[in-house]
């Protein structure tokens, strides 16, 4: 009989520790639902500021505007060509594409056909990139795939390394 009462006072004991443990646990989970919320409402800013310099710097490349290519770039900035040949900017001074070549070349302005973050974090996003040159008629002529890295350095977000693999279209 004594038994009896024992269970049922011990059921009662784990009925109240059951259900503290489990206030517990959903209220840490809570917690660190919270924080992973605020984390990944971080990367979208991160990857939004960083998206708006890639424009940005597409911007400034097809209005063949050197001064305005170094403003949103961070150095040392750094270009893979598809044949592997690594060229270093340390400086903004180091910027000179010669656009009147590129002209002669046909090109007359590019178009950004795909730029998707692979990865993303407070100081950098990569995003794969799929970029187009065009003529003056806006017919393409070549299409390249890249990788293309925006930085932030002291808050500013600036292109710093690109990436270009060989083209997957040439008229």
């Amino acid at each position: 009989m004594h038994s009896g009462i024992f269970a049922r006072n011990d059921e009662k004991r784990m009925g109240l520790a059951g259900g503290a443990a489990i206030g517990c646990l959903a209220l840490a989970l809570g917690v660190w639902g919270g924080g992973l919320v605020r984390a990944q409402d971080a990367d979208r800013q991160h990857e939004s500021d960083a998206r708006a310099a890639l424009e940005e710097y597409f911007r400034a490349w097809n209005a063949a505007d050197n001064d305005a290519v170094a403003a949103i770039s961070n150095f040392p900035r750094l270009s893979l060509g598809q044949n592997g040949q690594v060229v270093v900017r340390a400086s903004p001074e180091e910027i000179a594409t010669d656009f009147d070549v590129l002209r002669g070349s046909g090109w007359d302005h590019s178009t950004l056909d795909l730029a998707e973050a692979v990865q993303v974090s407070a100081d950098k996003v990569h995003f794969r990139v799929v970029f187009t040159r065009h003529t003056a008629d806006g017919s393409p002529y070549t299409t390249a795939p890249g990788l293309y890295v925006v930085t932030n350095q002291n808050g500013h977000w600036g292109l710093q390394l690109q990436s270009v693999l060989p083209a997957t279209f040439t008229r």
